[in-house]
């Protein structure tokens, strides 16, 4: 296992270099022409290219202005998901009123799989007729002056918008004598997304908070285990339902890979606070790998992850007979995982849209992101995981996901180890390891600390008075000594 993460982390840093990866098309006009927006301008006598500082084309109609049009990475090049902007040609009237936004190259990982060119213009021409003198957001069209955003691809349409809405605004700016509307300041993107989301951040800090507690007062939390086991399902149940349905915020291989491979450019955070729900997520998530591990991640809050397994449960509760594969195949089949991370990273090496194709190994798109409105092989896919996982607990966890993989490496940083372990297990007692439900623990007693999802049911088991061994023993001895100051003190009253 040293040896495979010693590979991964010499393909991770191969990654960071940026001649690695692919600008894009370069074939890719750097200047607006007349043949591409002729259509919008059917007066067009004439047109005026101008290349700097705002490089932008106006359109004339004899001798007055009919409009300007532009790109807007040229002008607002802002990045997205994949670390470059999203190329769009613009037109406006002299006004600010949009005439149309057509989107003409992108490496976006949601776009190049997963939402097809009809969601894309449906998008786009809700932008006709509008004004970019004033603010426009994401916030539904029967909200003045908004529109509809991107199902699934939130992050994506919030950059556009924004791209859309600046280089536009500063064209107008350029000519402002011609302008009878000011135009208004625009606020940073990740500032207007983190205001719209003030029940949502409140909420997670809170189910975030509630996670910690029962973490560092495990030892009592886990003591009861009908009561530990309705929280953990309540939790699982709130990770599935908020986190993953409402908010969206199922982490994935493609957030690391985006992270990594702005390390090569000019890094900066505006693109990972556009979405503070999976800002903070993430934050946490690297806060909780230094003291519990990677864990936490997997056992408590990827959506995926949960559905997986409060489908086993309900298993269990129906008595559906569960499969394991043999020791042997299980543990060869604990490679796989890491093999398809080691693929995934080779190309990410190119560029991040190539891997977008590939990165559909993960479900959690499909799932949590579209939620099944997709192509049939995609659901099928899906729904094939999770009915596995009525019979296999957390089988893609296991054995495929390249997210639990690469967060495997925290084994490498973790400064805790809080799971109790006695002389016992592992020598006479196997109860655990027996119980486990990812296979964490080998025939030793000991935790695999790159497998653990940190479930506590060891910990549960480790503090059960009647499953225990040495627990058992202990309330034995116990109930012997109460049995004992019972019984003396009758028999003298007795003499």
């Amino acid at each position: 296992m040293k040896a495979i993460h010693f590979a991964l982390l010499c393909l991770m840093a191969i990654l960071v270099n940026p001649d690695c990866h692919a600008r894009g098309s370069e074939a890719e006009l750097d200047a607006v022409s007349l043949k591409l927006v002729a259509h919008l301008f059917p007066d067009a006598t004439r047109t005026l290219p101008v290349e700097s500082p705002i490089p932008h084309l106006i359109v004339f109609g004899g001798k007055h202005i009919l409009g300007y049009s532009f790109f807007t990475d040229l002008i607002a090049p802002i990045p997205a998901y994949s670390g470059y902007p999203i190329r769009a040609l613009v037109s406006i009237k002299p006004d600010g009123t949009i005439i149309e936004v057509r989107i003409i190259s992108h490496q976006e990982p949601i776009l190049v799989i997963g939402v097809n060119d009809e969601t894309l213009t449906n998008f786009t021409s809700q932008y006709e007729g509008m004004s970019v003198t004033s603010r426009i957001r994401l916030t539904g069209k029967d909200r003045p002056n908004s529109i509809d955003g991107i199902s699934g691809a939130t992050i994506t349409a919030m950059v556009l918008n924004g791209s859309v809405i600046k280089a536009a605004q500063r064209v107008l700016q350029a000519h402002a004598d011609s302008i009878d509307t000011p135009v208004a300041d625009i606020e940073p993107l990740w500032l207007t997304a983190w205001q719209g989301k003030k029940i949502e951040i409140i909420l997670l800090i809170t189910g975030l908070t509630i996670l910690v507690l029962m973490l560092l007062f495990q030892d009592w939390v886990v003591v009861n285990p009908s009561i530990f086991s309705y929280l953990h399902i309540a939790f699982l149940v709130y990770t599935v339902v908020f986190i993953g349905f409402y908010c969206l915020a199922q982490l994935s291989i493609i957030n690391a890979f985006t992270f990594i491979s702005m390390l090569a450019k000019e890094f900066s955070w505006d693109i990972f606070l556009l979405d503070p729900v999976v800002f903070i997520l993430w934050g946490f998530v690297a806060l909780s790998i230094l003291l519990w591990g990677r864990g936490i991640f997997c056992g408590w809050l990827c959506p995926f992850g949960a559905i997986q397994e409060l489908m086993n449960k309900i298993a269990h509760k129906l008595d559906i007979k569960q499969y394991e594969f043999p020791l042997m195949v299980h543990e060869r089949l604990l490679a796989l995982k890491y093999i398809i991370l080691m693929g995934l990273v080779g190309l990410a090496l190119n560029s991040i849209p190539t891997v977008a194709t590939f990165s559909e190994v993960e479900p959690f798109k499909t799932t949590i992101s579209l939620r099944f409105q997709r192509e049939w092989y995609f659901s099928a896919y899906a729904i094939g995981l999770i009915l596995i996982s009525v019979f296999n607990t957390k089988f893609y966890c296991r054995y495929i996901c390249p997210l639990g993989a690469l967060l495997s490496f925290s084994s490498l940083f973790k400064i805790f180890s809080w799971l109790r372990r006695r002389p016992e297990c592992g020598t006479s007692c196997h109860t655990c390891g027996n119980d486990c439900s990812v296979g964490a623990i080998n025939n030793k007693g000991e935790i695999d600390e790159t497998e653990c999802h940190y479930c506590l049911e060891c910990q549960t088991t480790y503090w059960d008075e009647h499953r225990c061994p040495v627990m058992v023993s202990k309330r034995e001895r116990r109930e012997k000594r109460d049995k004992r100051r019972t019984l003396i003190p009758t028999a003298e009253f007795d003499d």
